[in-house]
């Protein structure tokens, strides 16, 4: 599957791929070069990496050529990750960085160590997780930066990229810290700091930060500017392809290690124990999955979360197969020019494509790109290119975006594309892992995570039927099956002292770690001594329909009549007997305020789960009861929530609607 085209048409294509590149984030994860064949006796040009074999032939294929590392300084793009955007946008850079003739290398956070700042060439691409706080990976850089000196990002030039999102109340609060610090310890800033929103588009942001940077590096680092030339070569492949006739001969090979950080983590296996529906009427499935703990060295506290790598559902990737004729059954292996896989390998197709590729995520531009050089038909080239392009953000969000369309609607739309499985496997990216808050509670199952998740299925008037990845993927296992996955250490957990006001704000799923809480209330309400007593605890909750999703009503129903919930507030908005009004819980945490503020002053402690929105206005109704009510005015109000966080009295895990 190699498009052999003229010399004029293929100059053509690749100018126009270039300028889709140069308007579309500067190509993204993908390069762009030209290189010259001979074939029949005459001269042609070839856009992409040198041929690949039939994508369902058996012989294991020799490496591509890679170019060696640029000279010159090293620029370290240091990234803080939690889900895999930073660590993509940073491989993206260090490898258009390298097709720039910019000697850059990816550096995970985790791997940081003072001495790598002074006198260097530094970028930060850091994402801000839960409340303002700095991701896994980055805590001990956050910490040590916290604590650096002026000597101590002497003749250091940086940049900063912040990944967030606007509907948290601390948005980019990371990005702001490590740009401000790097200044102050003597740092020379190269570039504005550059601030990504993940509830509109974080890509394009990131793209037009990018645009930015290139021009700023290159004056600091001392080249000339580019005249973006490189832009027009056409599109550089990094990884080469081996494929073997039997699984015997793949597994005799050696396993790769792999560039990415999600298989460093401390994966785990679980085993379906339940999966049950707990809706109880309308349109939306809420499902109940139980997983057993398998390792015996692994636990988890009240209030933790679960990582879950689903799987992709089987019929999306056989689809795709069939629309590229690609050999599920064949095993492969990918590496680049320093032996890394950029997923574990080797394997077959079939597992690559369920496991370890996103193949339902949002294109991005340079994919788009990289599918226009495939295309055969000068009209789907064109339209994928104009899409691919900056200026054409709106046409992009309107058909990809809100049209909610994946790798295989636009297959399939556009039926002249036809990537062979090199490039296919390469220009996918990750499958990342889901997260959930825990809905158990340590005290009485220990060896069990509870989850509770909404299954996400959106029909998109056009006969396609969009479906979570993970939530799908939760909603059809059968107690036995094997889940992959790890555990995640939060501060969303209920103080030491029994007796110490709890507060619990929740709706939907938001409910599930506040379900931990109460189970645990309840279990340590078992334990405690004779004269002792346990604090006030009051449970507001808000959902749809009491006869639709009242989830675990049953047990709230009984938490409140054993003492373990001094106080129920429910809040169904759309409930029939609402008269036509809808009540959410930001009303009863108004209607409640007095009790709530007087909780609040004997040292109560105050969590909110849910999505950003519902956050906000909890707390909007929070400020306005202590204005009302204690005259706390002029900023006070906020002042004093900003305290009760800091002490860790006003905790949220909350999630963007």
């Amino acid at each position: 599957s190699v498009e052999v085209m003229t010399a004029a048409s293929a100059s053509s294509v690749a100018v126009k791929a270039g300028a889709a590149l140069a308007m579309a984030a500067g190509a993204g994860a993908l390069g762009v070069y030209m290189y010259r064949t001979t074939m029949g006796g005459g001269s042609a040009f070839q856009i992409g990496s040198s041929p690949s074999p039939a994508p369902g032939s058996k012989g294991k294929r020799k490496s591509t050529a890679v170019e060696a590392l640029p000279e010159g300084p090293v620029v370290r793009i240091f990234f803080g990750s939690q889900t895999g955007t930073a660590e993509e946008f940073a491989k993206m850079l260090a490898k258009e960085a390298r097709e720039q003739d910019i000697n850059a290398s990816a550096v995970d956070l985790d791997c940081f160590e003072g001495d790598m700042l002074p006198n260097s060439f530094a970028i930060f691409l850091v994402a801000t997780y839960g409340e303002g706080d700095p991701t896994d990976n980055a805590k001990t850089f956050h910490d040590w930066l916290a604590k650096a000196s002026a000597a101590s990002l002497a003749g250091c030039n940086f940049a900063v990229f912040g990944l967030g999102n606007t509907q948290y109340e601390h948005y980019n609060s990371e990005g702001k810290f490590v740009d401000n610090l790097c200044e102050k310890f003597g740092g020379n800033r190269m570039l504005q700091l550059g601030l990504g929103d993940d509830d509109k588009n974080i890509r394009g942001d990131f793209d037009e930060w990018m645009d930015q940077l290139w021009p700023a590096l290159r004056e600091a680092l001392g080249m000339e500017q580019s005249s973006q030339a490189w832009l027009d070569k056409g599109v550089q492949y990094k990884f080469s392809l081996a494929s073997f006739s039997s699984e015997a001969d793949a597994k005799g090979t050696t396993q790769l290690r792999t560039s990415n950080s999600i298989d460093a983590a401390s994966m785990i296996s679980f085993n379906v124990a339940c999966n049950r529906e707990i809706c109880t009427g309308g349109d939306r499935s809420c499902r109940h999955v139980e997983l057993d703990i398998m390792d015996e060295n692994s636990s988890y506290e009240t209030g933790d979360h679960v990582a879950i790598f689903a799987d992709n559902e089987k019929e999306h990737v056989e689809a795709l197969a069939k629309r590229l004729n690609f050999d599920l059954d064949m095993w492969i292996s990918m590496k680049d020019s320093d032996g890394m896989a950029p997923f574990p390998c080797p394997c077959t197709v079939r597992e690559a494509l369920t496991r370890h590729l996103d193949i339902n995520a949002a294109p991005r531009r340079a994919m788009l790109v990289a599918l226009a050089e495939m295309a055969q038909s000068p009209e789907d080239k064109d339209r994928l290119i104009k899409l691919a392009m900056k200026d054409n953000t709106d046409k992009y969000h309107e058909y990809i975006i809100k049209g909610t369309r994946t790798l295989v609607d636009i297959l399939k739309d556009l039926p002249s594309v036809n990537p062979p499985l090199d490039k296919m496997l390469e220009i996918l990216p990750r499958l990342q892992p889901r997260y959930y808050s825990i809905s158990s509670a340590s005290l009485t199952s220990p060896r069990c995570v509870h989850v509770t998740a909404v299954v996400v299925e959106q029909e998109c008037g056009d006969g396609r039927t969009f479906k979570g990845v993970c939530t799908w993927y939760l909603k059809h296992l059968a107690p036995g099956n094997t889940v992959r996955g790890f555990l995640r250490r939060t501060s969303f957990k209920l103080p030491q002292d029994p007796k110490t006001p709890v507060i619990m704000v929740g709706a939907g799923t938001g409910l599930a770690p506040l379900r931990g809480m109460c189970h645990h209330i309840e279990e340590r309400k078992k334990t405690l001594g004779e004269g002792q007593t346990h604090g006030t605890h009051v449970l507001i909750f808000g959902c749809r329909r009491r006869d639709h999703d009242f989830l675990y009503g049953d047990e709230i129903s009984q938490w409140a009549k054993n003492g373990t919930l001094a106080k129920v507030h429910l809040a169904f908005s759309r409930n029939p007997d609402n008269m036509g009004s809808k009540v959410y819980v930001q009303n009863k945490v108004d209607d409640n305020a007095m009790h709530i503020l007087s909780l609040l002053d004997n040292g109560g402690c105050f969590y909110v789960c849910g999505n950003t929105i519902m956050a906000r206005d909890v707390k909007k109704a929070l400020m306005q009861a202590l204005v009302f009510m204690r005259r706390m005015t002029g900023g006070k109000a906020e002042a004093y929530l900003e305290t009760l966080a800091k002490e860790g009295r006003y905790l949220q895990d909350v999630w963007s609607a």
